[in-house]
């Protein structure tokens, strides 16, 4: 019998804290750090039990650990198109700079596939944007071969929070890039259900600019400054090309 697979991408960090990591597992393994406001490439180390993840970035000397504690789940069940559960969870951070002085709580979450995501598909992409400790935007975007960027993928994002976890009705991304073709800007643009379309007011609006980020294989990944309407916040970007 084939094993279950579950594809993951699983982020934490704080912007003025300098601090954070990104990790992933799409078939390959990747993970990035942050410290000293600088982004490398790194390796990690995951463990779980019933009520926590803990996550290790190391890269070089650098170590950072948090244990994130699950303040909201959410489910997408499989669409027509692409037969594959997603499981998107905000957390509760607990960060730990190894050898430094860096303990704090921030936002942070664990992003899941069940199934395989990247089959058919020719670009997936998953941003994450941290608000207030336990709370996340969330966006998933797919493409299928001859999709015309951002315009032809299927996109959809949610806020979770300890309160709520809400989809919304529609989701676009915007994506700069450089001459090597990679991310260097990103924009949300994310409307509830039943807004008022000829409001700007009506929608959540996040722009991000690169901390650094790095090409792992197939995977493109980076770390931005975000800023949500007014608010700033640490942002991943993962992005995977056929």
């Amino acid at each position: 019998m084939k094993a279950e697979t579950r594809a993951f991408v699983c982020g934490f960090g704080d912007v003025q804290a300098g601090l954070g990591g990104l990790a992933w597992d799409l078939g390959e393994p990747g993970a990035l750090i942050l410290t000293k406001g600088e982004v490398r490439q790194a390796t990690f180390a995951l463990e779980r039990d019933l009520e926590t993840t803990t996550v290790q970035i190391t890269a070089d000397t650098d170590t950072v650990e948090a244990t994130l504690a699950p303040e909201r789940t959410l489910i997408e069940h499989p669409a027509a198109d692409n037969p594959v559960e997603f499981k998107a969870t905000a957390a509760l951070a607990e960060v730990r700079s190894k050898g430094g002085d860096q303990t704090f709580e921030c936002a942070g979450q664990i992003s899941e596939w069940v199934g395989e995501p990247l089959e058919g598909a020719a670009t997936l992409r998953h941003l994450a944007i941290g608000g207030p400790p336990g709370s996340q935007l969330i966006a998933t975007a797919r493409g299928l071969p001859g999709a015309d960027g951002h315009g032809g993928e299927r996109t959809v994002g949610w806020l979770l929070s300890g309160d709520s976890g809400v989809p919304y009705e529609e989701t676009l991304i915007s994506t700069q890039y450089d001459r090597n073709d990679e991310p260097t800007r990103i924009g949300l643009e994310l409307w509830p259900e039943d807004a008022d379309t000829s409001s700007r007011a009506a929608a959540t609006r996040v722009s991000g600019s690169l901390l650094g980020g790095l090409r792992a294989g197939p995977v493109w990944a980076g770390l931005f400054r975000c800023h949500t309407d007014g608010a700033e916040g640490l942002g991943s970007y993962l992005l995977w090309r056929a």
